[in-house]
């Protein structure tokens, strides 16, 4: 997506204090974000920005992201906090195909040990080098974990780091929501690692571990969409897309693994998820463009403690129930 450069010290309509927008428009910031104009910051802003957290790492993550310098970035974090959970997950997200890949997994998982995401990434890792007792045995430890992607805390790093700069209110708070990386896309090729291993197993008479496989493939898809609808809609398809990838291994006719549901029965569930959020999403890109500021205010907030769909949902409703 093109991104477009803010001149240092011009001053945005938002937040003109001469030409304050009307209530009853929608905000020129959402429009320009919707027609793919994304504000980036000057590498000077970024510098001030990192200046006035201390260097900490949450700083230097998120310069690493906003800047075209970003290896300069990622190389400052990794040197002065290679023990930082947030800093591996950066890592791997940037260089995750690198060489230097295997040791972050292991400081994700040293440091973060609670944490899915060292587990799968690891998985992912083994499988890809044909070690599958390795792998098996990292799809094991996600019995104990739950996923942190660090979404959250890295969006509020956007967000400051765009406070930081002049921008205000809900327009720093939206640039920070729109440019945070999803992190579960690197560890949704897992499934297809799975799939391959179970038709291997099946291949050569091992039953016991292609519905071992199964099991964890179906653990892994419902970690990455773990918080259901409060979830990020990426998330929540890339976790159906990823027990589908697994499912499709399997005849309609047999359970699915650790379920008591048929296959069959299962895909037909993902179909209506799936028409659902599609009909939604429809709803809510006709309506978006449309919102004034106060109706932006709410869904805003709706955003940070529903969920996108949720969010969504209660947008479409309030349209429909003011017609």
């Amino acid at each position: 997506m093109e991104e477009r450069r803010r001149k240092p010290g011009s001053l945005r309509k938002s937040v003109d204090v001469k030409h304050p927008v009307s209530a009853s428009q929608p905000p020129e910031f959402l429009q320009r974000m919707l027609d793919g104009e994304i504000a980036k910051l000057t590498p000077e802003q970024i510098e001030r920005y990192v200046e006035s957290c201390g260097r900490d790492a949450l700083s230097l993550i998120v310069a690493a992201m906003l800047s075209e310098d970003r290896d300069e970035w990622l190389d400052e974090a990794a040197e002065r906090f290679p023990d930082d959970p947030g800093v591996a997950a950066a890592m791997l997200l940037h260089r995750g195909g690198k060489a230097e890949a295997r040791e972050w997994i292991v400081r994700l998982k040293e440091n973060d040990p609670g944490n899915s995401l060292g587990y799968l990434f690891a998985a992912k890792s083994a499988l890809d080098g044909g070690n599958l007792d390795e792998a098996l045995g990292e799809l094991a430890s996600l019995e104990s974990t739950q996923l942190n992607d660090y979404r959250e805390s890295w969006q509020s790093g956007f967000t400051d780091a765009y406070r930081s700069a002049g921008y205000q209110g809900m327009e720093a708070e939206w640039l920070g929501m729109f440019q945070v990386p999803v992190l579960t896309g690197e560890v949704s090729r897992l499934s297809a690692g799975i799939g391959e291993a179970m038709i291997a197993a099946e291949g050569r008479g091992d039953r016991a571990t292609a519905e071992g496989l199964g099991r964890a493939g179906m653990k892994a898809a419902a970690l990455v969409g773990g918080r259901g609808d409060r979830d990020l809609l990426i998330n929540q398809l890339i976790s159906v897309s990823m027990e589908r990838k697994l499912l499709h291994q399997l005849d309609a006719f047999e359970f699915v693994p650790g379920d008591e549901r048929l296959v069959l029965e299962r895909l037909a569930e993902m179909d209506d998820r799936i028409d659902r959020i599609k009909a939604t999403i429809q709803s809510h890109s006709e309506l978006l463009p449309t919102l004034t500021e106060p109706e932006l205010r709410q869904y805003t907030r709706r955003l940070q403690t529903d969920g996108e769909l949720k969010a969504m949902e209660w947008l479409v409703a309030q349209r429909q129930a003011g017609r």
